[in-house]
């Protein structure tokens, strides 16, 4: 009887917990790049430029009204990009252009001053169909930004487009690794479900969630290697508590040059509460938000 318990629960977490991945490749044609006489957009463009070469994107510069014109013809010059989307003087303008350019992916930096942010990050990235890539810190070298990269994943696991961006993005010999938090209330409606059960105890239960930590990478590990053939490494981690205590562990324990939240759903962004303050919270690291 206390087997079959065990097995059971055990069941029904598995179908709550480990998600069904369905990879699409994405090949980066079209990029955004957006300078707002910010002390970043030299990193901002030097990111952009580097991504233009590994990808054989087009890359489009959106530039604030502020910013002189000729600096933005030295920089396409400079770094060779294509024809310039043209000026914007508030966030739904940047929004509109980024639609009519069908851009892919924008890059855009983010100052420490929140007086000095002009463009509304909130409603770009729920207003734009591309992710949007978000420098809090100077940029030297653009390819560790994509050496190792770590994916959070809160929210929503029907991956069509979830996981397709860290997969392009991560280096060839890099690293991915896939991060799921099991929050608090995900505990406790495992605990509430185990005590339906009087045969299963606390040490059941703790082995219940070790084998399905186990189950959860090995499963992970398997379909992504059955996806596609990938020159870096992919590998899975499943932690018990909070999303943003587990994730901000992760960033301080590991060498990380991205973090990847949130999810897309019908071509729009969806921002979980945790993948909220993950957006703005983390800024030692450029993150970026589906």
């Amino acid at each position: 009887m206390r087997e079959r318990a065990i097995e059971q629960f055990k069941s029904i977490f598995e179908r709550a917990s480990i998600p069904v991945l369905d990879i699409r490749e994405v090949a980066l044609r079209r990029i955004s790049v957006v300078i707002k006489n910010d002390p970043l957009d030299e990193s901002a463009l030097k990111l952009a430029a580097y991504l233009q070469k590994r990808f054989q994107a087009d890359v489009r510069v959106h530039w604030l009204t502020s910013v002189a014109e000729s600096l933005v013809a030295v920089a396409e010059s400079e770094h060779g990009f294509g024809r310039a989307s043209g000026p914007f003087e508030s966030t739904a303008a940047l929004v509109g252009q980024i639609a009519l350019t069908h851009s892919q992916l924008v890059l855009i930096p983010e100052p420490e001053d929140e007086g000095a942010r002009v463009v509304d990050t909130d409603a770009l990235v729920k207003g734009s169909a591309p992710p949007i890539l978000l420098l809090r810190r100077p940029v030297e070298q653009p390819r560790t930004v994509f050496q190792n990269i770590l994916h959070s994943l809160s929210g929503n696991f029907q991956q069509t487009e979830n996981f397709s961006y860290s997969f392009a993005l991560v280096e060839d010999q890099g690293m991915l690794r896939l991060l799921h938090a099991i929050d608090q209330q995900d505990l406790t409606t495992v605990r509430e479900a185990m005590q339906v059960s009087t045969d299963v105890s606390d040490a059941d239960e703790k082995e219940v969630l070790a084998r399905l930590a186990r189950h959860g990478e090995r499963y992970l590990k398997a379909v992504v290697a059955a996806s596609r053939e990938m020159p870096y490494e992919v590998n899975y981690r499943l932690r018990l508590g909070d999303v943003i205590a587990a994730v901000q562990a992760e960033l301080a324990a590991g060498s990380y040059g991205l973090l990847v939240v949130g999810h897309h759903e019908e071509r729009h962004s969806r921002i979980t509460a945790a993948d909220y303050q993950l957006m703005h919270l983390v800024r030692d690291v450029p993150v970026l938000a589906l």
